[in-house]
């Protein structure tokens, strides 16, 4: 499009969601801040896109999701005409090689790219996808199964236990690090051992079991992505596993992955898309497994809070409560719901419908019940109890909690934890003249870090 051609279908869009230009920037600025990018657009500049300029990728791609959540309807890249010539929709950013498409070799690709910072940059920049997991019914579409190739060698029961034990190993390097830390061995890991595993000849049993594990080896690696503040890279490990997961015919670990990206979503500020992913999980999970249906249950209550719907929200966090008491522990990081957990699911559907005082009881409860060892969930939590109490004016209950916080800090790197550092600054500074205020400033000075855990804001 040339710039002297107006851009009638942008106009369009302006046009069916009754935004200004003035309002389309602001939504984009913040879609942006959301997934690590530092924008500073205006009126000025969506008028230079009506007739005829285009942004840089991937601006085009935050504006078809700004316009999409808007119009509460799919609108991609292209339909906003600031796509340039050859760009297309894909909701998984690999290498233009890349021709296969079963899930065990886009793990592989996936990984290996990742794994190298020569080409990770290109996975990094690109922005989360609402239409990335638009078909979510357990068992609609398998992906195309992976096909073992010819080998002397098999998978054997020792190859599937040490899978489960590095399962383990990367989730604890995750909660007392992090997901920031160690993501690049992970995704050394996935590429080198679990891929080869993947191709390997193996018994039906034993080859479900493989792909399970490796279904939430590669869970574990969005979660960490997560973390590091790569939005985009993380939904595309999750559909990833997904896929492996559904080779498996394992409905547990599929509902537990569609179950973070309902998180995922709702943190990144998609409530619409946050709430389907949470019924999606519901309803592919299984229906024998108390801990797993508890889990599901508590975060489709917090995105009925956000949608302000409290009677349901209230009917999934009593529900989940029953399914909680009946739930039995198993092993690993997939085997069970802590306690603590429900109560900070709990809070966080609280504090959604605007019961303070109630989610900060939540959010203490889970603090208390957190093992030292969980220091990312246990400074996250903290966190948000303090940052509730603050909002109560409790300041001087708030700011021990705060302090409790920093304390995990410095030895963690994920971008919440960033985040949430942010907050403590600007809602603690008009209180600086207040001793406690003033001394939990004080802490955050000596123990900042000399960069965050994820890159600096990119501008674009």
């Amino acid at each position: 499009m040339a710039r002297h051609h107006p851009n009638r279908e942008l106009a369009l869009l302006l046009d069916e969601a009754e935004w200004n230009p003035a309002e389309l920037a602001r939504a984009i600025n913040e879609l942006g801040r959301a997934q690590g990018l530092s924008l500073r657009y205006d009126r000025t500049s969506v008028a230079h896109w009506l007739t005829g300029s285009r942004p840089r990728p991937p601006v085009p791609d935050l504006v078809a999701a700004a316009l999409g959540r808007r119009t509460e309807r799919l609108v991609t890249a292209a339909e906003t005409g600031l796509a340039l010539p050859g760009q297309a929709d894909d909701d998984l950013p690999l290498p233009p090689d890349a021709e296969t498409r079963d899930a065990v070799g886009r793990m592989t690709l996936l990984a290996r790219t990742d794994a190298d910072p020569t080409h990770r940059a290109r996975l990094t920049g690109a922005v989360y996808s609402l239409h990335a997991t638009d078909s979510l019914t357990w068992g609609a579409e398998r992906p195309a199964p992976a096909k073992p190739r010819a080998s002397v060698s098999r998978v054997s029961p020792e190859d599937l236990q040490a899978l489960r034990d590095m399962c383990q190993v990367f989730a604890d390097i995750a909660e007392r690090h992090g997901g920031a830390h160690a993501r690049s061995a992970l995704a050394s890991y996935l590429t080198d051992d679990v891929g080869r595993l993947l191709t390997l000849p193996a018994e039906l049993s034993l080859r479900r079991r493989l792909f399970t594990d490796a279904a939430q080896l590669t869970h574990i690696m969005a979660r960490m992505t997560m973390d590091a503040g790569y939005p985009s890279l993380a939904q595309s490990y999750f559909t990833i596993s997904l896929d492996l997961a559904s080779e498996a015919d394992d409905r547990r670990v599929y509902a537990i992955t569609l179950r973070a990206m309902s998180l995922q979503a709702l943190r990144l500020g998609f409530p619409e898309k946050a709430s389907q992913l949470a019924g999606a999980a519901l309803d592919a999970g299984p229906t024998d497994e108390p801990s797993t249906r508890a889990f599901l249950l508590s975060q489709r209550a917090v995105t009925h809070a956000h949608a302000r719907d409290r009677r349901r929200a209230v009917a999934d966090l009593t529900a989940a409560e029953n399914q909680h008491e009946r739930a039995t522990q198993r092993a690993g990081p997939f085997g069970s719901y802590p306690r603590a957990g429900l109560d900070y699911q709990r809070g966080q559907a609280l504090l959604a419908l605007g019961d303070f005082e109630r989610a900060a009881q939540s959010l203490a409860s889970s603090a208390a019940a957190r093992d030292s060892d969980q220091r990312r969930s246990g400074a996250l939590t903290h966190a948000r109890l303090a940052a509730t109490l603050l909002s109560l004016g409790r300041l001087e209950e708030s700011c021990v909690h705060w302090n409790v916080f920093l304390d995990h800090y410095p030895s963690l790197r994920l971008v919440p934890a960033d985040d949430a550092l942010v907050h403590l600054r600007r809602s603690l500074y008009r209180y600086r003249r207040e001793p406690h205020a003033a001394a939990v400033l004080h802490h955050a000075r000596s123990v900042t870090r000399g960069g965050p855990a994820r890159p600096r804001s990119r501008r674009t």
